[in-house]
């Protein structure tokens, strides 16, 4: 907590900083300017504050998971989150979840969160990247005094906070599938050495790393809880959309039904997992050339487009005054889009 409450104001400290030089220039012109300028640098920091406090707080995503489990058995209500105890942003975070159960986005928010391994609630998610855009929109308009520019900034970071969410669980599932041969290996050599499958998958989620060792803990701490082994690893090949973990989690449990060597049947998978990782990699490694290239030819043409508009705005405003200038720019966007998923298309390999 000391280290959240440092952080914060350090947040704060920092929002303020940079807002002086504004209050300072603004003084003499006009009041109003200013008090908007301190309330937005404000504002920012108790957003950030939230922020943090949301994603470093001390519950994390398997005690949040354990508390709502062993609530049917205790009579209490399941953790609704922290923005939910504020009563001023639980009505907003209700809502947002009910919205996006409501569009059918609620269980890709939950898969995302679960993956990317932070310890948020769909609605949650939803209202502290909202707020944060509405935060940065609000202060760059106050800043720039132009509203059109609030906006831009305020999609761009809605957008950048959804990608970054993305690719933070894309990072954990690739990790995971690359570690996924070793963890198998670690089964079959824990089977063999005289262990049950559950000593077996506890052996993992204490040697493995992350975020194997995450994942299998998470699952101990189900089987603890009544769920059977099998539906417990299921669980884990769902959450991380792992196929390869799939097929061993069916290797398990048909065992568990007719019998036979699983250790042997561990080890044959993992034996062709590793070979079948070592062959996408030479894939890529040939492709590399066709990939960069397509991101060359991708990314120059607006690369070249944002140059001349910001060195060389008078050579391209006849095109952007004109009726047939926006119709050349509006068809030129399309094909783009089309040569960009044509090479796409050509330079991906599926192995």
């Amino acid at each position: 907590m000391r280290r959240l409450l440092i952080t914060a104001l350090l947040a704060i400290a920092m929002l303020s900083l940079a807002a002086s030089p504004a209050l300072a220039q603004s003084s003499g012109s006009s009041g109003k300017s200013s008090l908007l300028v301190l309330i937005g640098a404000i504002g920012a920091g108790i957003a950030l504050f939230l922020f943090i406090l949301i994603l470093f707080g001390p519950n994390t995503s398997i005690e949040r998971d354990l508390q709502g489990r062993l609530g049917a058995y205790t009579g209490e209500d399941e953790d609704q989150g922290r923005l939910s105890k504020i009563p001023l942003l639980r009505r907003f975070v209700v809502g947002a979840e009910d919205i996006a159960r409501d569009r059918g986005f609620i269980h890709q928010i939950e898969t995302a969160l679960d993956q990317a391994n932070m310890p948020l609630r769909p609605g949650e998610a939803i209202a502290g990247i909202i707020g944060l855009s509405a935060v940065v929109g609000l202060l760059v308009m106050v800043f720039m005094r132009n509203p059109i520019w609030g906006a831009v900034s305020g999609g761009l970071i809605l957008g950048v906070s959804v990608v970054m969410v993305q690719g933070i669980a894309s990072r954990h599932k690739t990790k995971f599938e690359n570690q996924l041969p070793d963890t198998l290996n670690l089964l079959s050599t824990s089977l063999r050495s005289g262990y049950s499958l559950l000593q077996a998958v506890e052996a993992v989620a204490a040697e493995a790393p992350e975020p194997t060792a995450r994942e299998f803990g998470r699952a101990m701490n189900e089987t603890r809880l009544g769920r059977s082994p099998v539906v417990a690893l299921k669980q884990v090949a769902d959450r991380m959309e792992s196929l390869d973990f799939d097929w061993a989690v069916l290797a398990i449990s048909i065992q568990r039904e007719v019998g036979g060597n699983l250790a042997e049947v561990l080890q044959t998978a993992a034996d062709t997992m590793l070979q079948r990782n070592r062959l996408r990699r030479e894939m890529k490694a040939l492709t590399a050339e066709g990939r960069v290239s397509a991101y060359v030819l991708g990314a120059l043409p607006v690369l070249l487009f944002m140059f001349l508009f910001f060195s060389r705005r008078d050579y391209l405003q006849p095109m952007l005054d004109s009726t047939m200038g926006l119709i050349a720019l509006g068809g030129a966007v399309f094909m783009l889009m089309v040569g960009i998923f044509w090479l796409s298309k050509i330079v991906k390999v599926d192995v």
